[in-house]
């Protein structure tokens, strides 16, 4: 993610059969991670990310050092039609919803497991699929939640359970006891998060999407893994009352920070992104912190100069030099970094953050400070899966 992609050769081009991802998880474990032991003091911490490189049509999977922005492992050029990554636990899904294609790759080890026997319940042109990966705490065994809309908007979901080893054979998707209490966002990974083996959502972040009854804007509904069932009662979000409407959904979004459920509100007016968690009960929200978004977010340093003063002088016919200054200042401004979207807490108590513009960056943010450390950026076309933290098998050496 955050190092150019390799020049790939006629043979890398090659669609994700078994045999080119046995060559992409072989190329996985055998890069060497040079830095051990957990860069500043805080343990092993890696971002997982992809980048999709539109003109050829080839997704790029990478493992970021999330101290220091070095990729230390990556898979380049899958090439799938409709391919769809996701990660969560200590693995990568890599799903090809219309031919049946699912692989899972374990982070750590760069074993890779053959679920593609499972035949889907979602089928048809016109469905949306989202998928999400989770780990059940008691049980330790991974699923794979898969959420597909039908061209009338009405949404079911599947689960599957990872079983590693043996080829994987026999996995087959389960059609969920229940369905969605609410519509929901699958589409968009920062609209949903996994704590404690259940899967939380919000509502579809379009301004525009029908909503439910008796749904606000941060009102959440959650599938529980180990039950494989929708939970029937939804939950209030934290927002206070004045600020639910519909316009306020596209700042909303969801976290999993040491255990606990995030709610992430861009509060733009107040300059603020405020950190909401919610209490082990799953009754009550408190507020965590209250970031300066120009802490976090490059391009809010200041306000664009087209404002009172400088519509004025326009007024008055400044000069075309003025002008295009004031025009240039706009781009920039609209340009800026609109999201930041929490990843996890590293070791030594700073926030992994993945700000999100017109370009992308990784940061380490400490909110005891206000101190922001840019790790890597990242390329357009990328976006990140998860984060992982544990140790990594060491490949042999070229």
């Amino acid at each position: 993610m955050a190092a150019p992609p390799r020049n790939r050769t006629t043979k890398e081009k090659a669609h994700v059969d078994n045999d080119a991802l046995q060559r992409f998880c072989g190329a996985w474990r055998d890069m060497q991670c040079s830095r051990r032991g957990g860069g500043g003091g805080g343990g092993d911490a890696f971002v997982v990310g992809a980048v999709y490189h539109i003109a050829e049509d080839l997704t790029d999977i990478t493992l970021m050092d999330a101290y220091s922005g070095e990729v230390v492992r990556r898979m380049d050029g899958l090439s799938r039609p409709g391919l769809k990554v996701c990660a969560g636990g200590d693995m990568i899904c890599v799903v090809s919803p219309g031919d049946g294609l699912l692989r899972v790759v374990d982070v750590a080890t760069g074993d890779l497991t053959d679920l593609s026997m499972g035949c889907s319940a979602a089928t048809g042109r016109n469905v949306s699929s989202g998928y999400t990966l989770g780990k059940v705490p008691a049980t330790g065994e991974h699923k794979l939640l898969h959420v597909y809309a039908a061209a009338n908007g009405s949404q079911s979901s599947e689960v599957l359970t990872i079983t590693t080893g043996g080829g994987g054979g026999g996995c087959q998707w389960r059609a969920t006891r229940s369905h969605p209490p609410m519509r929901i966002e699958h589409g968009i990974s920062r609209s949903s998060a996994t704590v404690g083996g259940v899967v939380h959502f919000l509502s579809p972040a379009t301004t525009s999407a029908p909503r439910d009854r008796g749904v606000e804007c941060d009102t959440i509904a959650a599938f529980d893994l180990a039950t494989e069932q929708w939970r029937p009662a939804l939950m209030d979000g934290p927002l206070p009352a004045d600020q639910r409407h519909r316009g306020q959904r596209p700042n909303l979004g969801l976290a999993a920070l040491d255990g606990r459920l995030v709610a992430v509100h861009h509060d733009y007016p107040g300059r603020t992104i405020n950190l909401w968690s919610l209490t082990p009960n799953d009754t009550t929200w408190t507020k965590l912190h209250s970031l300066p978004i120009k802490n976090v977010l490059r391009g809010w340093e200041e306000e664009p100069t087209s404002h009172p003063a400088a519509a004025a002088e326009a007024k008055r016919g400044g000069r075309s030099k003025k002008r295009k200054k004031k025009k240039e200042e706009e781009v920039r401004w609209l340009c800026r970094e609109k999201v930041a979207q929490p990843l996890a807490m590293v070791g030594d108590g700073r926030m992994a953050v993945w700000a999100r513009g017109c370009e992308g960056a990784v940061r380490l943010h400490d909110p005891r400070t206000g101190a922001c450390e840019e790790v890597a950026q990242v390329e357009k076309g990328g976006c990140v899966l998860g984060f992982y933290s544990g140790a990594l098998a060491q490949g042999e050496e070229f």
